[in-house]
């Protein structure tokens, strides 16, 4: 027994320096930020908000919408804790070890703790204001154009619809994956008061990950995330906002910052790749539509909820009288197709000039043709996707019953309605992202 427990302690000690030296080694690894979070504090007064004069909907000042987005520093999420942790684990390998015992029963050990040091809670800012905190949430995670170790940083950034709770994970290239993705989420959602009713993403080659991810979390945390939703969509709008913030003023004051080459800007003329799109389903098709336009202070004017339809958050910069053209469905089953359309997340409605054909884009990665444009009526059609880029991709999409609607006018307030004026069914406010994603 003495002989046996001797050989133990000898065998212990003469490993002890390997064991030391690795300890060192994921020591630092752990250092070097494996994962960081971004806690986006808001500022501890509202940000200035620029309003139209009826005051139904809210702008981000003209000058810069940095005003509305506030970054600090990352920091590391791995402490002393987990060094210790480390430690701990690699003791108790010591005191196992026994005469020709394999080396990778400690380094066994180490991934254990890796896997169970994946992220740590951070703070949430004390005057952060729940109340305003939306429960339409919009997430991205991709690489970033920051270099670390000769290959890009990884972001997981998650937002409220308000952009009032904001979360940032830092992630090394090698450790993206959905689990990891899993438990970042579960961290952010965990630490909120308001918890996600809808869950947006709209970066196709994400796709599979994103729902792989988001419907493990709904499965560890059955209690309140029940009835949510997650819906791939390309309406991410505040997202998209709050990334072009980023990439304006956080990513190229980091270290390592390698801008991305720009796109060339093209003219709206035809491309040189041909699609070929379905039509429309059955129950979304119809016969008669109209271009038009009106000009952006009569649609600012328009609550929220007022009509069936969905509201864009209005792109910085532009006065009352700018002109913002669209389509106008004119149908009998105009309820109908409100209802539909509701459900169907719509995103755009644009014009692809290599095929003259007018199409509808949904969710995160479907198109469908409404109809085939008329030669002589194409020239209209260009207008419209002019006007689309000088208004940030700002257009609309309505709906009117012409048979008992009356005129297609926009709800006013009733004493200012005169006798044979109407109104129309819904209405939806949208952005077309297509020129910037190259679709």
């Amino acid at each position: 027994m003495g002989h046996s427990w001797c050989l133990r302690f000898l065998s212990a000690v003469a490993w002890l320096p390997i064991y030391c030296l690795a300890l060192l080694a994921e020591v630092a690894s752990f250092s070097a930020s494996c994962f960081s979070f971004l806690v986006d504090r808001p500022r501890s007064s509202t940000p200035r908000q620029t309003r139209y004069r009826s005051g139904l909907v809210s702008f981000f000042p003209s000058s810069s919408t940095a005003v509305a987005f506030h970054e600090v520093q990352p920091r590391s999420c791995i402490g002393l804790a987990s060094s210790l942790s480390v430690f701990t684990a690699l003791m108790a390998g010591f005191m196992r070890s026994r005469p020709g015992a394999k080396k990778r029963r400690g380094f066994s050990l180490l991934a254990k703790s890796q896997d169970t040091s994946i992220a740590k809670k951070s703070d949430v800012p004390e005057n952060l204001d729940w109340n305003a905190v939306s429960s339409e949430w919009e997430i991205d995670c991709f690489s970033r154009p920051v270099m670390r170790d000769g290959k890009k940083m990884w972001e997981l950034m998650l937002t409220d619809s308000n952009a009032v709770y904001r979360r940032v994970a830092q992630m090394k290239p090698t450790r993206v994956n959905s689990v990891v993705v899993q438990k970042l989420l579960t961290i952010f959602i965990e630490e909120s008061k308001v918890k996600p009713r809808i869950i947006r993403f709209y970066r196709k080659v994400m796709k599979n990950m994103l729902i792989v991810a988001l419907n493990a979390v709904k499965d560890t945390t059955p209690d309140y995330l029940t009835e949510t939703k997650i819906v791939p969509s390309r309406n991410c709008h505040m997202l998209r906002l709050w990334l072009a913030y980023r990439e304006r003023e956080v990513y190229p004051k980091m270290t390592g910052y390698s801008p991305t080459p720009k796109k060339r800007s093209t003219s709206v003329q035809a491309s040189m790749v041909k699609m070929a799109y379905e039509s429309l389903p059955n129950t979304l098709k119809f016969n008669k539509y109209a271009v038009s336009a009106i000009t952006l202070g009569a649609l600012a004017r328009v609550k929220p909820g007022q009509l069936p339809g969905q509201l864009c958050r209005i792109p910085p910069g532009f006065g009352d009288n700018s002109m913002v053209y669209g389509i106008i469905i004119l149908s009998e089953r105009a309820e109908f197709l409100c209802s539909v359309l509701k459900s169907a997340e719509v995103a755009a409605v644009r014009v692809d000039l290599d095929t003259s054909e007018l199409l509808m884009d949904m969710g995160i990665d479907q198109t469908y043709k409404i109809d085939k444009i008329k030669p002589e009526e194409k020239e209209g059609y260009v207008q419209m996707e002019r006007n689309k880029r000088q208004m940030a991709g700002l257009h609309f999409l309505a709906v009117h019953n012409n048979m008992t609607g009356g005129e297609p006018n926009l709800p006013i307030e009733a004493d200012d309605i005169d006798a044979g004026e109407g109104c129309i069914t819904g209405l939806w406010l949208l952005m077309d992202y297509a020129p910037q994603d190259g679709e």
